[in-house]
């Protein structure tokens, strides 16, 4: 049995490596799920933001700079910032008020834009809880934890959790489908322990190539968009193996279900979008209704989700729940794989 594993193992590896074309594209895939997704879900840092404030009575251009989320242009002519903002060369304006007794900011914003005014009400929430005198606003903030990482290292951390997912899935169901149908495991099947082997080696080489791509896409990355990859190198090592295993035990439990390519693509491309959202990957699992908070801890997305950030951020996390949901997810599927296989045998 050990032998048969090895065999297909190699296998498996010399013909990943003979296709440098799906090598780079699966590398490509993540680069741009991390890159453009990440930056997309985390909102602008640039924002063009007007400031009309001609006597400088307020120091908003200095503090709306510091948010790192604005990039503030000052105007002498309330009309003419008022047209740009109609005409949407800025995303919003704050119109300072020049009477010396009257210490008040309005902010405008086109309004059809909901998104946008989510940004701005964030990047403005930073600079009021700062100790913002000249504006006469006593209001401070405090966190039970300190931390010193962004929203681009959040949105990422559970990015890589979810393409742990996407890399397992993919690449486990395109090579297992077309194999099982092109009889590839015919004498190994029927040798004596033989599926057990091709379970076995099929998921332990798809574990290590798609972690590997994983690893590298975050190498890239990182120094490019610059986020965080935690200060926990076997931690990360060690959570996105276990998250891959996992999903790749998955991907081989709907493989066997769902037999064909074409059906196969398009439902764990669809699952994959559904798990990103309900997971906690995005929005913060409390405040989802009840019923979906429910569905969320009930997914292994959840867990690998929560352990990427736990050591890619530092931030409290349940890893022994994690690791035992995970496990267990894998070893279910596994199993229910393997009574698959054996019922459909006959037909290799």
């Amino acid at each position: 049995m050990i032998a048969s594993i090895f065999a297909i193992m190699y296998k498996d590896i010399l013909q990943w490596t003979r296709r440098p074309l799906y090598f780079v594209a699966s590398v490509l895939l993540a680069i741009l799920i991390l890159v453009c997704v990440g930056n997309t879900i985390s909102g602008a840092n640039d924002m063009p933001f007007g400031l009309y404030d001609p006597a400088g009575i307020s120091e908003l251009s200095k503090h709306l700079t510091d948010t790192r989320r604005f990039r503030v242009k000052v105007y002498d002519d309330l009309e003419e910032a008022k047209g740009d903002l109609a005409h949407e060369k800025i995303v919003a304006l704050a119109n300072v008020s020049q009477d010396p007794l009257e210490d008040s900011v309005q902010i405008l914003s086109s309004g059809n834009n909901p998104l946008i005014d989510d940004q701005i009400a964030m990047g403005l929430l930073a600079v009021l809880t700062q100790r913002a005198e000249e504006l006469n606003i006593p209001l401070h903030s405090a966190a039970l934890f300190q931390v010193n990482f962004g929203l681009r290292d959040y949105i990422t951390s559970g990015l890589t959790a979810y393409l742990c997912y996407v890399l397992a899935s993919m690449n486990v169901g395109f090579s297992w489908i077309y194999e099982w149908m092109e009889r590839t495991y015919r004498q190994i099947v029927y040798a004596p322990g033989g599926l057990d082997a091709a379970i076995i080696a099929k998921t332990t080489t798809v574990t290590l190539e798609a972690a590997l791509v994983l690893w590298l896409s975050l190498a890239i990355t990182a120094p490019i968009v610059g986020f965080t990859l935690g200060g926990s190198f076997f931690g990360l090592l060690g959570a996105t193996l276990l998250s891959v295993f996992t999903f790749a035990c998955l991907g081989l439990c709907f493989a066997c279900v769902l037999k064909t390519i074409r059906i196969y693509t398009m439902t764990v491309s669809i699952l994959g979008v559904a798990l990103m959202f309900v997971s906690g990957i995005i929005t913060p699992v409390k405040a989802m209704p009840g019923w979906e908070q429910q569905l969320a801890t009930s997914l292994p997305m959840y867990y690998a989700a929560d352990l990427t950030k736990g050591v890619m951020l530092g931030i409290p996390a349940d890893y022994t729940r994690d690791i035992l949901y995970l496990a267990g997810w894998a070893l279910a599927a596994l199993m229910l794989a393997r009574f698959l296989l054996i019922r459909s045998k006959a037909s290799i």
